[in-house]
């Protein structure tokens, strides 16, 4: 039985890869021009000199071959290739933003120097912006156990008065997750907030791994429970035991 995130992941890529696939097709196949941004509104003279100099020819290219990125991306989701997804997506990524400021080469030669800096510049940002999203979510969260609070720093971390933690259990297996509503979900991480099975529903995540244990902790407070776990299962034990010990 396939489960609900494996469906909705597949719902979301097969509907990427319709709205790609189907650009690509009406740009290379079908010359529909107009699609492209910011090409319809260009003076016929422009226009003219970018499909003589081999600007839409180029992003043609482009377009196709970050489509087979896509699609390998999606195979390599449903597979069980350990990072298979997140490597393909990365170079799908890395090959579309470096593609675009490429292909500026072609443009119409007064709007060419500026274009390579602007789209340069977006693509320079947009991977700082990525790659500081990755190093926060692969960033192990830190656990601070005293008699007074229970707290899991670092991105999307909690405090929890010690008084208010209701239940501490290990649980041998990972509740099925439904989707992930606001949270980190790669390189087989887990980190934020997501959606499981009953009776877990909305709940936070900070696990590092796909087997057990896994440490759930929930307080008085309405939807205050987590998951935790480490790479190392004793490390997850040891959590558990000093907060047991703590809570006393």
């Amino acid at each position: 039985m396939i489960d609900t995130g494996r469906i909705v992941f597949i719902i979301v890529m097969v509907w990427s890869l319709i709205i790609y696939g189907g650009l690509t097709y009406l740009v290379v196949k079908k010359k529909e021009y107009g699609l492209l941004s910011g090409f319809g509104s260009r003076p016929e003279e422009e226009k003219e000199i970018l499909i003589y100099n081999g600007y839409i020819n180029a992003l043609g290219i482009l377009l196709k071959y970050t489509f087979y990125l896509l699609v390998l991306s999606f195979l390599l989701g449903l597979s069980s290739v350990p990072f298979g997804f997140e490597v393909s997506i990365g170079i799908f990524s890395i090959v579309l933003m470096v593609g675009i400021v490429w292909i500026q080469r072609y443009e119409v030669p007064r709007k060419r120097k500026k274009m390579v800096w602007i789209t340069g510049i977006i693509s320079a940002a947009t991977f700082m912006f990525i790659g500081g999203l990755m190093a926060l979510g692969l960033m192990e969260n830190e656990v601070i156990i005293t008699e007074e609070s229970f707290e899991v720093s670092g991105m999307y971390g909690v405090e929890w008065p010690m008084e208010e933690i209701t239940s501490v259990e290990l649980l041998d297996t990972m509740p099925e997750i439904i989707i992930k509503t606001n949270g980190f979900a790669a390189a087989g991480q887990l980190k934020g907030r997501f959606r499981l099975e009953d009776p877990y529903n909305g709940i936070l995540l900070f696990v590092q791994k796909n087997e057990g244990p896994f440490l759930y902790v929930s307080s008085k407070g309405k939807d205050d429970h987590l998951i935790l776990s480490r790479d190392e299962s004793s490390r997850t034990k040891e959590i558990y035991e000093s907060l047991m010990n703590a809570g006393g």
